[in-house]
């Protein structure tokens, strides 16, 4: 299991990448923004005001309005906080089904690990985009079916890695001595295991994460994705015809989403070099 001194050296390795700092520093005023949007946001993102329709950036409207009278830049926070909500609660459902099956996988071997594998194999070879535009519409466009839809079709990449984890585990002496003891399987999977692949799956479901949001994103852009009318999606997808005459209305949205995605990506990787460094 690792230790408190583990996760101190791999935070002094993290943070000796000026990129990560400034990356996580970017990241943390997004959440900061996406947890504080009732009180950051001047307006309703869903108000609608016809005097107001396709007004530019001025001092009441910050980032100026849509076709409908809404404020961009209110609906551009209240659509960050759909974006990271459903990235995160989808990098955990895949983190959790990845977990799950990997460990059976490794641990158990034979016709389980060749039967489990050949599935991931095969979710592996289909887009998780296309694959999503078909369940979604079947099983209904809400945001729950979203995440079980992103999340239950990105767990493959987290399971491979947790079998192979636990293929060099299950052969270690403190796994072979709770045998010994006369531990049972579960006990030895959860309790024995698991513990020391947590930073291997933390990992992989942070790197996941900006890939869920993304799909989210294109999901929404398509008219699939979460219903709700100010998710940064949605409000691309509307400011898509607008572009000659309020190219406003997809620069923010646009941008909050690339500042999150990237971010995102650059906090993962980072963290993934620092533990990749201390194993």
């Amino acid at each position: 299991m690792r230790t408190v001194s583990h996760w101190r050296e791999v935070w002094d390795a993290f943070r000796h990448s000026r990129i990560a700092l400034v990356a996580l520093f970017v990241l943390v005023l997004l959440g900061f923004c996406a947890l504080f949007a009732p009180w950051l946001a001047p307006f309703s993102p869903t108000e609608v005001n016809v005097m107001d329709v396709l007004q530019g950036p001025n001092a009441q409207h910050w980032w100026g309005t849509d076709d409908l009278g809404r404020d961009v830049y209110s609906g551009a926070l209240y659509g960050l906080r759909i974006s990271m909500a459903v990235g995160l609660m989808a990098g955990v459902v895949a983190a959790i089904l990845g977990t799950i099956i990997g460990a059976f996988a490794g641990f158990i071997g034979g016709w389980v690990d060749a039967l489990l594998m050949r599935i991931t194999d095969f979710i592996l070879t289909i887009p998780v985009l296309f694959l999503a535009l078909v369940l979604i519409p079947v099983f209904g466009s809400s945001r729950l079916i979203v995440i079980l839809v992103i999340g239950g079709l990105a767990w493959p990449s987290i399971a491979r890695l947790v079998r192979a984890e636990f293929l060099k585990l299950r052969s270690e002496a403190f796994v072979e001595a709770a045998r010994g003891y006369g531990a049972r399987r579960l006990k030895l999977i959860f309790s024995e295991m698991l513990p020391n692949t947590f930073d291997l799956v933390l990992v992989s479901t942070a790197l996941q994460v900006p890939a869920a949001i993304l799909i989210e994103a294109g999901l929404s852009f398509l008219g699939v994705g979460d219903p709700e009318p100010r998710s940064l999606g949605l409000m691309l997808k509307d400011a898509y015809g607008l572009l000659g005459l309020a190219w406003w209305s997809a620069v923010l949205p646009g941008l909050v989403l690339s500042a999150l995605a990237i971010s995102l990506n650059l906090v993962a990787d980072a963290f993934n070099d620092a533990v990749r460094g201390h194993e």
